[in-house]
């Protein structure tokens, strides 16, 4: 469906802001930040601006550095990364950190963010980009007195119309050496000879050293303007275009970039894993989350205790690695996650994740995202779309998000698999009562319920087909994981439950989808152009290993399953024999290796658990298509 949120990500760890028009007071924009920046420079206040991008994080990471400039580093955090590390979270009105913005690198983004908290934020291209061209004209046309701090081809050179007192020079073009062995005396002997001044415009372009310097002055004395100006003066200290935003016609040179106030915004999320039959796979799911972009503040375990068989024993090595657990001696049911949740949670977000979904390093961000561009939500990673009231059945809904891939981001009527909340949601959702009733079933559709009351909408964020990092469950594993036998979806009598929830929720007010014409009929026309459940399975087909899909079924599906999905003469074999029957012998001999198999028929769930049998596994070997079916 069209995107209604105004951010998009169509490349790898950027963010687009694909409504210019949006108004938010939440969003900072370039050209706004350079307008407010440039006057206080203008007016001669006192402030300082220290700029902290990508190469500024991977010296602190120690990841390995080639630089424009010429200069290289090798993966080790050199003296130079442990300074810049030590000198964040410098918290003072007058002190700004230009950072990377989510347009441009969203993962140093929410570093920095999580890096930064209360500090003063703006960005770190604030010269650059679409302002260079404003900016070297307003530079040129500068009047003030000033001290220069630039590299050592600087020397001699005019700078527009400043007035310049004091021109000093690094001396060394590699960055770690000259911060190694002769940064200190530099910034001791600015301090020494101009240590006293008093409203000085201080111009800094020494690269990654720049905001050291700046930030060792401005503790010296706040009472002057110290700017790092970076790249955006090389057109005069090395008198030659160094980078690609200064030749007009290139996009960088258009680029407008854009970012959430953090004055406005938390990033703390607080994540809750959970443990039933399947603890094989928690390590593998704790570390996804511990690698996520944006790094949860803490982690939490709820383990339920099984219903029969074994106990399940979870490894004391594993447990010391979450902030806090919770071991329950009798079972309590789908519903008891999120009430340890509400409990424990102390950040604004919470991200509940059920005990088979392994998310992309970037889901967090995603959602968080999303969250921030609409100002609420339920966020999931698997959506589902009734047709009506006749659920789980499934020929009566649509999946949206990793079953399937969604561009852009989809309301849907409730999520499973994962939550993004926040934590004020988790208690309308536990002063609900269902829980009681439908212990196993339901608290997916009742978080949904209850935020709906107070206006909250759920979505599926973007799960784009060629950016896995931003899924809230990797494919692979999700067909492996969610069709395993312990799987409590599988069970026939919490299918019926679900029903009973379903209905229940339903009559005391909870309004679906399905019941909202215009929407609806937006969606089903949405479905009919891109025939989705084809496009889902052509995308998957590399992912889960699988060649080709296959359509068969019954004759009376026949003309609504190849107008659905655009099929083909020959494309969709029919099941029934010349007599009319259907048997499991002929529907073997139809499995095709290294094939997805689409199902049209009613004799469906007989034949899953045959096939079951046989090591097939749903949603990757086979998959019932009539939920996808486009009625009307």
């Amino acid at each position: 469906m069209q995107n209604d949120f105004p951010i998009a990500c169509r490349r790898e760890n950027q963010w687009l802001l694909i409504n210019p028009n949006f108004q938010n007071n939440n969003v900072l924009r370039l050209e706004t930040e350079f307008e407010k920046y440039w006057r206080k420079i203008e007016r001669g206040e006192n402030f300082a601006f220290a700029r902290y991008a990508d190469g500024e994080l991977a010296l602190m990471l120690g990841k390995k550095i080639k630089a424009v400039d010429g200069w290289t580093t090798e993966a080790d955090i050199s003296s130079l990364g442990k300074a810049l590390k030590e000198s964040l979270g410098f918290s003072t009105p007058n002190f700004i950190y230009g950072i990377s913005c989510p347009c441009c690198d969203s993962e140093s983004y929410y570093w920095y963010l999580r890096h930064l908290k209360n500090c003063n934020i703006s960005f770190s291209n604030i010269w650059v980009n679409a302002n260079f061209a404003q900016f070297k004209e307003k530079f040129l046309k500068l009047e003030r007195d000033a001290i220069l701090i630039t590299n050592y081809r600087g020397r001699g050179k005019s700078y527009g119309k400043l007035n310049i007192k004091k021109h000093y020079f690094t001396t060394n073009d590699d960055s770690i050496k000259f911060w190694e062995n002769d940064a200190a005396k530099l910034i001791q002997q600015i301090i020494d000879e101009t240590g006293d001044e008093r409203d000085m415009l201080y111009v800094v372009s020494a690269g990654p050293m720049s905001a050291l310097i700046i930030k060792a002055l401005f503790e010296n004395n706040p009472h002057n303007c110290y700017i790092d100006f970076g790249s955006a003066i090389d057109f005069i200290t090395h008198g030659k275009i160094t980078r690609p935003y200064m030749i007009e016609t290139t996009p960088y040179a258009k680029q407008k970039c854009w970012m959430f106030d953090n004055k406005s915004m938390s990033v703390d999320v607080d994540v809750v894993l959970s443990a039933y039959r399947r603890p094989e796979i928690l390590e593998q799911q704790l570390d996804a989350v511990k690698n996520q972009t944006l790094k949860p503040a803490r982690i939490f375990l709820y383990q339920d205790a099984v219903k029969s068989g074994d106990k399940i024993v979870i490894a004391s090595d594993t447990l010391k690695k979450f902030d806090a657990y919770c071991i329950a001696k009798e079972n309590g049911g789908v519903w008891k996650r999120f009430e340890y949740a509400a409990e424990m949670a102390m950040s604004p977000y919470i991200c509940i994740f059920d005990d088979d979904t392994i998310p992309g390093r970037r889901w967090l961000e995603n959602c968080h995202m999303h969250f921030m561009a609409n100002g609420g939500g339920i966020y999931g990673t698997n959506g589902i779309i009734l047709q009506n009231i006749n659920y789980p059945d499934a020929r009566n809904y649509f999946n949206v998000g990793w079953h399937t891939s969604n561009e852009n981001a989809q309301e849907v009527d409730f999520v499973g698999h994962a939550w993004f909340v926040a934590r004020e949601y988790l208690k309308w959702m536990v002063d609900k009562t269902y829980g009681a009733e439908f212990k196993y079933v339901g608290e997916d559709m009742c978080i949904s319920f209850a935020a709906q009351e107070r206006g909250v909408k759920t979505y599926v964020p973007p799960h784009p087909r060629e950016i896995l990092s931003l899924w809230g469950s990797i494919p692979k594993y999700g067909w492996q994981y969610g069709t395993s036998e312990v799987a409590l979806s599988l069970n026939p009598e919490n299918s019926s439950a679900m029903s009973r929830a379903l209905i229940k929720m339903h009559a005391d007010g909870w309004k679906l989808l399905f019941e909202r014409a215009a929407y609806y009929v937006k969606f089903l026309a949405e479905q009919r152009r891109t025939a989705a459940l084809l496009q889902s399975i052509k995308m998957f087909l590399p992912l889960i290993d699988k060649g080709r899909a296959i359509f068969f079924g019954e004759n009376k599906y026949s003309a609504l399953a190849q107008s659905s999905f655009n099929l083909q003469n020959g494309e969709y074999i029919v099941l029934e024999d010349s007599a009319g029957k259907i048997t499991f012998e002929r529907v073997i001999r139809l499995f095709k290796k290294n094939s997805v198999h689409i199902f049209f028929t009613d004799v469906y769930e007989q034949m899953k658990p045959y096939l079951q049998r046989l090591n097939l596994i749903e949603n990757a070997d086979f998959i019932d298509g009539r939920r996808f079916l486009i009625i009307g």
